[in-house]
């Protein structure tokens, strides 16, 4: 009996001794167990800006090559780089004593030829007189008419050469056509000018460098939101801290290819009274097609929210375009739903932009379905838009508001209207205040991050969240 009430004394010390240690472990562990990341956003008011970017370079308005019509030895040039000149001042001179030669042959050609008119004149007035008192014949008459015709236009010939020889001698002289400066200057002093079918330039002069243009090349994809007017902002590499402004006085209609992307010449007006821009600076440029003071303005991040399955809300409905396949919806419904619209539409991922056709398809398509699709996608990734959406267009898009932190944070969803984007925030049209605070991601430690559930997406573009410090960490 004394051992039996030992075993069992024993058996009760191990079975409490083991729920102990058992307590203890799971105490431990629970303190372990650390709970998800969760990154903020924040929602404020400011400015946006969605604009079409583009390159150019920049050129005067004027420029003129300034070149020598006749061939000869250039014996003077007056002019330099960066000289102001009028029109008519003497940028250089070619020798003339050739020029000056044939001047004077012609000039004695006219001579012997108005002689020999004269004569003749002298010679068809006798026989005029002599025809009347019948004395010569018609025959004789008419024979010294046409002489005469004839020494006429000898002596128009040799008037003609005398004017071409003073010509071709005043064009030793090269003048200056416009009001300008010297950009260019090709030729020196005892340098022989060539002047055949293709005449040789030997200066480039500008009329006014306080004025200039821009020719930026606008993708096609990006040129159907540009209108005459807009204004532009636009930066060169000279000056990395420096905006410059400027407005769009043309849109050419010939189309160009660069890089096999259909492009159109559209020249933007500058001012440069300071004389900082010069010719032939790259410019980067921003057009701008929207703008929106205080508008309510949401971080892109936001849109593409990373929320594990675990903690993601079910949608909430929607009215008017639909309720199913919206941005809050989980991964991979959404995905499913995107590839479905992208096959429906006749749209294979990879196979390079879709046509305006496609396009037009999947507009609809994500109309009916509640889908929303982002410029970036639809302008057919060949332009310069920053951000998608026309100046006017909203579409439909869901955030995730955090309602609750902790080991297990709850987030609601928050479907909202969308305006224009400049690439890293958006406008927002209605479901959203100023202030509120959204959840861009959340991660659970331990658990590998998904390139899934980064894009929950296929069109969504990939651009930073608010600037300025705007988003946390939780």
């Amino acid at each position: 009996m004394a051992k039996t009430g030992t075993f069992t004394k024993l058996l009760i010390y191990v079975v409490l001794l083991g729920a102990v240690g058992a307590g203890g472990w799971f105490y431990f562990k629970r303190q372990t167990v650390k709970p998800p990341e969760i990154v903020t956003t924040t929602v404020a008011r400011g400015e946006v800006i969605q604009s079409v970017t583009a390159t150019g370079d920049l050129q005067a308005v004027t420029s003129v090559d300034v070149s020598s019509q006749v061939s000869g030895l250039i014996t003077e040039v007056l002019v330099d780089y960066n000289d102001e000149v009028k029109v008519g001042d003497v940028l250089a001179r070619l020798d003339p004593a050739t020029y000056e030669a044939r001047l004077n042959q012609a000039k004695a050609d006219l001579a012997s030829t108005l002689a020999n008119n004269t004569l003749t004149r002298l010679n068809t007035e006798r026989i005029r007189e002599l025809r009347t008192k019948n004395l010569v014949s018609q025959q004789e008459l008419d024979q010294a008419e046409a002489q005469l015709a004839q020494s006429d236009a000898q002596l128009l010939t040799r008037r003609s050469a005398v004017a071409d020889a003073e010509v071709n001698l005043a064009r030793c002289t090269i003048l200056s056509p416009i009001d300008g400066i010297v950009l260019d200057r090709q030729t020196e002093k005892g340098k022989t000018v060539s002047a055949s079918l293709n005449a040789p330039t030997l200066f480039t002069i500008v009329n006014d460098l306080s004025k200039m243009q821009i020719n930026a090349a606008v993708a096609e994809a990006d040129i159907g939101a540009i209108a005459l007017g807009q204004n532009v902002n636009f930066t060169v590499d000279a000056f990395p801290g420096r905006q410059f402004r400027g407005r769009i006085s043309q849109i050419r209609n010939l189309p160009k290819a660069a890089q096999s992307v259909v492009v159109y010449s559209t020249i933007i007006d500058v001012d440069n009274r300071d004389l900082a821009l010069k010719p032939g600076m790259t410019a980067n440029v921003s057009i701008i097609i929207a703008q929106r003071e205080n508008a309510v303005l949401v971080p892109n991040a936001a849109l593409r929210a990373r929320i594990p399955e675990e903690y993601r809300p079910a949608a909430p409905a929607r009215t008017g375009s639909g309720a199913a396949g919206a941005p809050g919806a989980s991964g991979g419904d959404q995905r499913e739903q995107m590839q479905k619209l992208m096959a429906d539409a006749g749209f294979t991922p990879g196979s390079g932009p879709p046509s305006p056709e496609v396009i037009a398809k999947m507009r609809g398509l994500a109309e009916e379905r509640g889908l929303q699709l982002p410029e970036r996608m639809l302008g057919g990734g060949r332009g310069g838009r920053s951000g998608g959406g026309g100046g006017g267009a909203t579409t439909s898009g869901t955030v995730y508001r955090l309602v609750e932190g902790g080991l297990t944070p709850k987030v609601e969803a928050v479907p909202i209207r969308l305006g224009i984007t400049n690439g890293s925030v958006t406008e927002v049209v209605s479901g959203l205040n100023d202030g509120e605070t959204l959840v861009t991601s959340i991660i659970v430690p331990g658990a590998p991050v998904s390139s899934s559930s980064q894009m929950s997406n296929p069109f969504q573009q990939q651009r930073g969240g608010m600037p300025g410090g705007m988003s946390g960490r939780r």
